[in-house]
């Protein structure tokens, strides 16, 4: 299974242009293949929080947009294990709780993420895509 950060589930709905060709490609390979992709809960926060402060403005109301992804990725839920592999990543592993707690979502699922993020990408915790 895949797990998108945040930015990529805006990009896909919004400007999928923006996502590189690796990442394209292992989208679109799990979708093929009929696989369900994840995301965090903390993506539904971040967008939410991201149109609350005007930084995204959907084509769609903000309720049917949210309706909208939540209906097509599983959603993974912030679970004991995983606020713990958060708070326990390695330094230097920067401090933005988000990332944290999406990167220990993939650790602890195990699922491939798919990310620009330089940070995480270069941390080399967890199998990342782009």
């Amino acid at each position: 299974m895949i797990l998108l950060d945040t930015h990529v589930v805006i990009w896909l709905a919004l400007s999928p242009e923006k996502i590189s060709p690796a990442a394209t490609a292992a989208i679109r390979k799990s979708e093929l293949a009929g696989e369900i992709q994840g995301i965090s809960v903390m993506t539904i926060y971040e967008v939410a929080n991201a149109i609350r402060l005007g930084r995204l403005q959907p084509a769609v109301p903000h309720p049917v947009f949210l309706n909208r992804i939540k209906s097509r990725f599983k959603v993974f839920p912030v679970s004991e294990t995983i606020a713990l592999c958060a708070a326990e990543l390695p330094a230097p592993f920067h401090g933005d709780p988000m990332d944290r707690i999406i990167t220990a979502t993939a650790l602890v699922a195990n699922c491939t993420l798919i990310t620009k993020d330089e940070k995480i990408r270069e941390a080399n915790l967890c199998k990342v895509v782009w």
